[in-house]
């Protein structure tokens, strides 16, 4: 990795031509160790990254980045849906071999979560595991961390200046989606918004190497808003269903789940807040 650290450049009020748009000649000093691979369309960043990294085309660190994606890829066989005021992109970077595959959406989403929190002047944005960045129970943001052709993937789709009325979901769901303008209270510029992520992301995961993982496990729980919370987890490893109470993250980084039966530690899987 190289060890020079991408800038960021605070911008003040941007033009409203930004909300949507990205300055790529800007974006390109901004982001630098990354290369920017700019596509105006693409079915999904991570695809493409992949596609990429497999015929020799993409060095890490780089950042695949695209104005419209038309088929965002979540966990599993969700979907991941992107509109006007919308970030997809993917970072990738040279393999941490001391950090497990399943750990890194944890340091990913600790760093997406610290950046928006500095992009909006707000720190009540919170981290639901394994992979979702969420405000008041509302979801913010998505990663799809994946471990392909000796790189990591970070697959992010950032909320942004969305209009959650513009998606098209049922109208119910559009109520559990939250942006970083709505919660700022003023229109975010897409170019800083993308740059601070970069430096967030850079900058936590060259830190690994110095201090235990467990530290960063410690500042996740911090904004952790399951813990304490009555959930449901389909557990990915085995496919059963598991409730219970969250007590955080272990020092691996799996969920901790406290039932009558006891406490079990869990890898992966998808969660609901059931009280």
């Amino acid at each position: 990795m190289d060890s020079s650290t991408p800038s960021c450049r605070l911008a003040s009020g941007p033009p409203a031509r930004t909300t949507t748009r990205f300055r790529l000649r800007e974006l390109r000093q901004r982001l630098r160790p990354f290369r920017l691979h700019w596509f105006p369309r693409l079915r999904s960043t991570n695809d493409h990254a992949a596609d990429l990294r497999r015929t020799g085309g993409l060095y890490a660190p780089a950042v695949v980045l695209t104005g419209h994606q038309t088929a965002g890829r979540g966990r599993g066989a969700h979907a991941w849906w992107s509109g006007r005021g919308c970030i997809a992109v993917t970072f990738v970077f040279p393999i941490e071999q001391h950090v497990s595959a399943h750990q890194l959406p944890l340091v990913a989403g600790l760093a997406v979560r610290n950046a928006v929190a500095e992009l909006s002047g707000n720190d009540r944005v919170q981290l639901k595991w394994p992979n979702d960045v969420v405000y008041q129970g509302r979801k913010l943001a998505g990663l799809l961390c994946e471990r392909v052709h000796k790189a990591d993937l970070i697959g992010l789709g950032l909320n942004v200046n969305l209009d959650p009325a513009s998606a098209p979901v049922p109208a119910p769901l559009r109520g559990r989606l939250a942006s970083l303008s709505e919660i700022a209270g003023r229109p975010i510029d897409l170019t800083l918004a993308l740059s601070t992520v970069a430096t967030r992301l850079y900058r936590t995961i060259a830190k690994l190497a110095e201090q235990p993982f467990e530290q960063v496990l410690k500042e996740y729980d911090a904004h952790h808003a399951l813990v304490g919370r009555a959930v449901s987890v389909m557990d990915g490893a085995d496919d059963t269903n598991l409730s219970g109470r969250c007590e955080g993250l272990d020092a691996m980084g799996r969920l901790l789940l406290r039932s009558r039966s006891g406490t079990r530690r869990i890898i992966s899987g998808t969660v609901v807040v059931t009280k």
